[in-house]
């Protein structure tokens, strides 16, 4: 009888599971992961490369496409706002800032590529996360001068808050028959829509040189990543340092929740303090996190733990709820600070939670370290 013959790839997949399951205890999850990379690579399933083109693809250039134009519809509101400011009109280039600002918040997590050095565009388009809170007497001063909105503290969308909503709607249409003021804010804008079009424009996959030839070709002659597993430590740290963002920066330090602030609670400084829209950042923030699995990262971290992926949705949604209860009790978080009891405490936790899953298993599962880049290919 003619004895059947088992395909080569099956014998070597089999033998990659033997050697994960009988291993020692003492195999870590960087072990596991790079076996189930072997795996990954033979087969030529879903490798790091297929995740950094489908992130690049699938996420960073749809959400910069959408930030830009966001950016150019704030520009016509504004324009439209500036030769009539009535009513009607703030209203429409109030919820056109509102479109744009919520649109960064689900990418403001990826603080890397043209968003950093040497181009550093996020800089420019967020006060908060660079130097917060901003600085209102130099904007004044400056507006006074009719001088340009460069500097730190002075410019990006949280200038242009200031400008729209930090007074009700008649003082903030009276403000600006002053012709200097009105210059100021088509300054601010115009800055954003230049910084929106350096994120497009770097990200163009037609351009050879862009930073998206860069960060999808890791490990193939890329100048950013000389390795994939390069690129992905990038996207992971990313995730870690903006969870950092969120919980000592953007919770504890203003509900008092920060070690170094001693229990002393500012709630200055707060996100967006005139737009009153705290919540919603932090509820698009964490929207980014999803939209970051579900252009890829799911499918790949599934393929190296299968329990990982599971509660890294659970945690996100259960953060997202907290976030949302507190939205519903309280309405703004200068109110949940002030008066909402532990409530943004249970919130924080939850953040925390959320930060310990991704810098500990989530990163654990995928072999990588915070801070470092390996050496390790595909």
């Amino acid at each position: 009888m003619k004895q059947k013959k088992f395909p080569t790839k099956f014998l070597i997949y089999s033998s990659y599971v033997l050697l994960l399951n009988c291993g020692s205890p003492s195999n870590n999850a960087s072990k596991k992961a790079q076996i189930l990379g072997l795996v990954d690579t033979y087969l030529k399933t879903y490798t790091t490369s297929s995740l950094l083109l489908d992130i690049a693809n699938n996420l960073m250039i749809p959400k910069y496409t959408n930030l830009d134009n966001k950016v150019s519809s704030l520009q016509t509101a504004a324009s439209t706002y500036i030769a009539n400011p009535d009513v009607t009109n703030l209203t429409t280039v109030r919820n056109a800032w509102t479109d744009a600002y919520l649109s960064y918040k689900q990418v403001e997590w990826a603080y890397f590529g043209p968003a950093n050095i040497p181009n550093n565009v996020y800089l420019y388009l967020d006060s908060f996360s660079r130097s917060f809170p901003i600085d209102t007497s130099s904007i004044e001063s400056k507006i006074t001068a009719n001088s340009a909105p460069n500097g730190l503290r002075v410019d990006g969308f949280d200038a242009v808050e200031y400008l729209l909503f930090k007074d009700n709607a008649n003082t903030t249409n009276t403000a600006f028959a002053d012709v200097n003021r009105r210059t100021y804010l088509t300054k601010l804008i115009q800055d954003l829509k230049n910084q929106t079009g350096l994120l497009t424009f770097n990200w163009n996959k037609s351009r050879n040189n862009s930073f998206y030839y860069s960060f999808t070709n890791a490990g193939k002659g890329s100048r950013d990543y000389p390795n994939t597993k390069d690129a992905l430590t990038e996207l992971t740290n990313q995730m870690v340092f903006f969870c950092n963002t969120i919980v000592d920066i953007k919770i504890a330090e203003p509900s008092g929740l920060r070690a170094t602030n001693l229990g002393v609670k500012d709630i200055n400084k707060v996100e967006t303090p005139y737009a009153n829209l705290s919540l919603d950042s932090l509820i698009q923030n964490l929207q980014g996190f999803s939209d970051i699995g579900e252009a890829g990262f799911y499918k790949f971290l599934s393929l190296r733990s299968e329990t990982v992926v599971p509660r890294l949705k659970e945690q996100i949604s259960l953060t997202t709820a907290s976030v949302n209860s507190i939205k519903s009790k309280h309405g703004t978080f200068q109110t949940a600070i002030t008066s909402g009891g532990n409530d943004v405490e249970l919130m924080l936790n939850e953040f925390k939670k959320l930060r310990i899953l991704i810098s500990t298993e989530v990163i654990s599962s995928l072999g990588g370290t915070i801070g470092v880049s390996s050496n390790d290919g595909d």
